[in-house]
């Protein structure tokens, strides 16, 4: 009796306590359950001691016992292979394998001949159905042995593109929430970055064991709008291991690229335009192995990157632009320590040094139109810790303690002023032998043909600082004859962002009515010729802080052996403020979860699942850092009878912006998920899944000063009757999305040698929410313009309509084939119309997103305008030596866009007033085909 109240005192402690609205509690391990039964009768054996052994287990064999009806469950397993012993005694023993993967259960029923008198021999691998039978998440979890088969980019961020609902580029969009409503986790603790809501650190491949990618459906320690991009990095073990690696992608291994820049126009194979060479290398190697047998493990991982890409020679300068690059060193370490058989700790350590030289973060528009002696380098990194201990004072419960460290830096400006212009490759491509650079001159802005010159826009540093703590403890047991396990958790989060800001000369230019190229910048005010108006703005700092905790409790019950429900509940609380003091948010959301699993066959291999759950967005600065008042920008414009810049208007500076401190409504995504999930195969499942998602109160930027003419073409006036604009931050009732989709999934690995993963979605993505304050660069904000709000319901920019993924590998003594398929309906446009200056009244639409007019006034004319659909193939084949040699040696040759296919993947959206409009004109294409080789060796 005494025990019993013990074990439900600690269930008491973990409904009590609280999770994470500011952090995200991350599932590091996995669990095993099912039921022993004798092969006769089916009888229960109860009392049967059940030993796992694993080499992913530090600190020896875990030992539970079945319950009188023969259950018997095994939580906070690290991800690996597994080995069970059943014994009783008297009885010969029997076991099985199989494998345990980050935050699922495995399944593992067993029927025992009692009578036999010889111990069974082990099953390689126990047979899963595949059907997640006690989970109503969405998604998929992937091995780093399953992705060493296939073609990749070998980064996280293009893990997460092989799964179901999830589209986009490195900031994915996730079952209809965009790039900036993510969350990645590492090791048990969130690195979002704390501003963008992005990914915040780019790690080293071959560090990363397991990559969970949840889509939908997730427990109350979860807390995202959208995706959950879930990592755990790798650990020692009580064995030495040596991992070493080359990849070489020289640009003779590469198809030209050579297209033009209409849709239209394919592959011109005589085009004698000189284009660097897109190529990339790279170099790894790990060591891991023990420092104590059973007691202390490390694993050290290096990598090495050079990535070299050059987009065609297009309009508006028609010359070859410098290859962008990225070179960057990624390291990480960890230790795993067991003090004792009830305790395990966690130490990981990284950091990220990478510089960009001719930074291209605008994909082809910024090559072709900035000259090279005006282009951007960026120099970025940072360092994070993480310390994570789990304790199991009992078999029924578990505390753990997680904390973290993040810092990041990035700093960007003039490629001249950061790293090393090649004047002379410059000066022979414009056939000027005057051309020099000089890091004070202001930089010049041609409207009339969009081209930029002489210097860089601005020179930033971005630093980022986060501490972060997750406390949580589990529980489980019986009550009323019922088991429940229960979970509760603390997380809390600080962060902060220190910014700086100056513009090269103090000043920016844009010259308009000069004519194209050089010759019509405004460069002599005598003649006037291109002279317009510039900005002048002074250098300055800001600094933005927030704080965030939250509270969650989830319970995990089964009524019946077939039947688990799933209530949660967080509580969520964020505190912002700006540069200036002024809190920019103080925001609170509850977020309900409820999830019920059925096991409609009784035997796992039949799932149905249901769930619905709210998410709420309560921390970020992102809001902060846009309100934090900047230094006042004036605008001269040219006066040609005086031949003299004179004063028109400000922007910026104090009174600029305004925060909306007194609504306390989050941003917030509430979900439906249904599922039905069956084995069809040895190991081996097909499900169905419909998603239902609204996202509400997005954040935005809304300006309230200027008065605009019926038209909205012109301002005629100002609200506090100065001529400026005024922002308000906050998030409007009517900044929202609506998300639907149909998956069809296929996942298996029927034999060990072969493996397969293939989805179709189905998905309607619509609302005005394509904005949220200029993070998603789309150029199209709602908010700008009130004449302009009937223009932005429709589909939603980032609606893919149709997707298809299949991948898969195949080995056979040592040969092992990998292919992938991807294919994507193409994605909606918005056609922005510029007629007059930017400083003015900038953009404007004249028919919904997703369209363009073809005849005025007239609404039946409207054409849809969308990307092209994309196909990619990619494949890798690769064959390991050491049935040969004995050495685990492998040549690997990877292939990517084996088909060479060369869709548009981003075109020009303004139809400019002026000289020249390249409205429609491709800016960037897939990447051609290339071809990978690779050197890999193992110990």
């Amino acid at each position: 009796m005494k025990s019993r109240n013990i074990k439900w005192l600690h269930l008491a402690l973990a409904l009590s306590l609280g999770g994470s609205g500011a952090a995200f509690g991350a599932e590091l391990n996995g669990r095993i359950d099912g039921r022993l039964r004798e092969a006769g009768t089916q009888a229960p054996l109860p009392g049967a001691k059940v030993t796992l052994t694993s080499p992913s287990l530090i600190g020896g064999a875990k030992e539970i016992a079945t319950a009188p009806d023969g259950y018997f469950l095994a939580t906070d397993l690290p991800p690996g292979e597994y080995t069970v012993r059943f014994e009783l005694e008297g009885i010969k023993p029997i076991t099985r394998k199989l494998v345990v993967r980050q935050g699922e259960t495995s399944p593992l029923n067993v029927t025992w001949n009692v009578e036999s008198d010889a111990e069974e021999n082990i099953v390689v691998e126990y047979e899963s159905p595949g059907t997640r039978p006690e989970s109503t998440q969405s998604g998929a979890v992937l091995s780093a042995t399953g992705q060493s088969k296939i073609a990749s980019g070998r980064s996280y961020q293009n893990v997460a593109q092989q799964v179901a609902g999830v589209s986009g580029g490195a900031n994915p969009d996730v079952r209809g929430a965009n790039s900036i409503m993510n969350r990645y986790l590492v090791d048990g603790i969130d690195i979002t970055d704390p501003v963008t809501n992005t990914f915040s650190a780019n790690i080293n491949f071959d560090s990363i064991s397991s990559f969970a990618i949840l889509t939908g459906g997730m427990e109350a320690q979860y807390n995202s709008m959208g995706g959950v991009i879930n990592l755990i990095s790798a650990q020692g073990s009580d064995e030495f291991h040596a991992d070493a690696s080359l990849y070489a992608n020289h640009y003779q291994l590469s198809a030209p690229g050579q297209f033009g820049s209409n849709h239209f126009e394919g592959s011109k194979p005589f085009n004698l335009t000189v284009r660097p060479p897109t190529q990339s290398y790279q170099g790894n190697i790990n060591f891991s192995g023990p420092i104590l047998k059973e007691r202390l493990w490390f694993a050290l991982s290096y990598q090495y990157s050079n990535n070299q890409a050059s987009v065609p020679a297009g309009p508006p300068l028609n010359l070859q632009a410098p290859n962008r690059q990225a070179i960057s060193n990624l390291f990480r370490g960890k230790l795993t320590w067991a003090p004792g058989s009830r305790s395990r700790v966690n130490l990981s350590f990284m950091t990220d040094p990478a510089i960009f030289p001719f930074a291209d973060f605008n994909n082809g528009t910024y090559a072709n139109a900035i000259t090279p002696i005006a282009a951007r380098m960026q120099r970025q990194g940072g360092w994070s810790s993480i310390l994570n201990w789990e304790y199991f004072p009992t078999a029924e419960t578990t505390f753990r303690a997680t904390v973290g460290a993040q810092t990041n830096t990035i700093s960007s400006g003039p490629q001249g002023i950061y790293g090393d212009l090649d004047l002379d490759a410059i000066r022979r491509s414009y056939r000027d032998p005057t051309i020099t650079y000089d890091p004070n001159r202001p930089q010049h802005n041609n409207d009339d043909d969009g081209t930029v010159w002489y210097n860089d826009t601005d020179d930033t540093s971005d630093a980022r600082y986060t501490l972060s703590a997750d406390l949580s403890v589990s529980q489980k047991g019986t009550l009323f004859g019922q088991r429940h396990e229960a979970q509760a958790g603390f997380q809390g989060r600080m962060i902060q962002r220190r910014y700086s800001f100056r513009i090269p000369g103090g000043r920016t230019y844009y010259d308009a009515g000069g004519g194209e190229g050089e010759a019509g910048l405004c460069n002599d005010l005598q003649t006037g010729v291109g002279c317009n108006t510039y900005e002048e703005t002074a250098p300055y700092n800001t600094i933005e802080r927030g704080m965030g905790y939250g509270l969650y409790v989830q319970d995990r019950w089964k009524p019946v052996d077939w039947v688990t429900i799933m209530p949660g509940l967080r509580f969520d609380h964020g505190h912002i403020k700006d540069a200036s003091g002024r809190v920019a948010g103080q925001l609170v959301g509850f977020g309900p979860r409820l999830g019920a699993v059925l096991d409609l066959t009784r035997d796992s291999k039949t799932i149905f699942s249901a769930f619905y759950g709210r998410s709420n967005e309560t921390l970020s600065l992102l809001a902060a850092a846009n309100a934090s008042p900047a230094a006042v920008t004036n605008i001269y414009q040219y006066d040609p009878d005086t031949k003299t810049f004179e004063y028109n208007s400000s922007r910026g500076g104090p009174g600029a912006t305004e925060v909306d401190a007194k609504n306390h409504t989050p941003p917030h995504s509430d979900e439906i998920l249904v599922s039905l999930r069956r084995q069809i195969a040895k190991n081996t499942g097909l499900s169905v899944e419909y998603t239902y998602k609204v996202m509400s109160n997005i954040w935005d930027g809304l300006e309230i000063n200027r008065q605009w003419d019926p038209s909205g073409t012109r301002v005629i006036g100002y609200n506090n009757g100065q001529p400026t604009t005024v922002t308000l931050y906050t998030r409007p009732d009517s900044n929202w999305i609506k998300y639907q989709s149909v998956d069809f999934i296929l996942d298996g690995r029927p034999t060990p040698e072969l493996e397969f993963y293939a989805a179709y979605t189905l998905s309607f993505r619509y609302g005005p929410g394509n904005e949220s304050m200029g993070q998603l660069n789309t150029g199209i904000g709602q908010y700008n313009n009130p004449r302009q709000t009937q223009f932005y319901t429709g589909y939603a920019l980032g609606d893919t309509r149709h997707q298809l993924k299949l991948l898969g590998s195949y080995t056979w003594k040592g040969l092992s084939i990998g292919p992938s398929f991807s294919y994507a309906s193409g994605t909606p446009r918005a056609r922005r119309f510029n007629t007059a200056s930017s400083s003015i009244s900038g953009y404007i639409l004249r028919s919904p997103v997703g369209t363009t007019p073809t005849t005025a006034n007239d609404r039946t004319q409207l054409a849809e305008l969308r990307l092209p659909d994309t196909i990619t193939v990619n494949a890798r084949v690769s064959y390991d030596f050491s049935q040969l040699t004995g050495q685990k040696f492998a040549l690997i040759v990877d292939a990517f866009n084996v088909l060479n296919l060369g869709a548009p993947t981003a075109i020009t959206t303004t139809d400019t007033v002026g000289a020249v409009n390249n409205f429609g004109l491709v800016t960037s294409r897939q990447q051609p085909l290339r071809v990978q080789l690779g050197l890999r060796y193992q110990y």
